[in-house]
């Protein structure tokens, strides 16, 4: 699993600062019906391999340029991530 490949999709997930609701898209076309895209309350309730990337990421410290880490994904700033998960 590696960025940019055809094997991967990429999420953008996005924790709101204050509500901490959190929102899970995909930049994949063709993945507009893949698992876990929606609105959740809070990261609990997001799909646990979800939950398991974003705890990752939030070991990187959040001030660009950050490094992506192979087979997990980005983080982007403090509150937005880009995950990858297999097709």
């Amino acid at each position: 699993m590696s960025v940019g490949t055809t094997d991967t999709i990429t999420y953008r997930v996005t924790i709101h600062p204050t509500t901490n609701k959190v929102n899970v898209m995909s930049f994949d076309l063709d993945a507009i019906d893949a698992t876990g895209l929606g609105v959740y309350d809070t990261i609990n309730q997001t799909p646990k391999w979800i939950r398991e990337r974003i705890a990752t990421l939030m070991l990187v410290d959040p001030t660009p340029p950050t490094e992506p880490i192979e087979g997990v994904g980005h983080r982007i700033d403090k509150t937005t991530y880009w995950i990858y998960a297999d097709r």
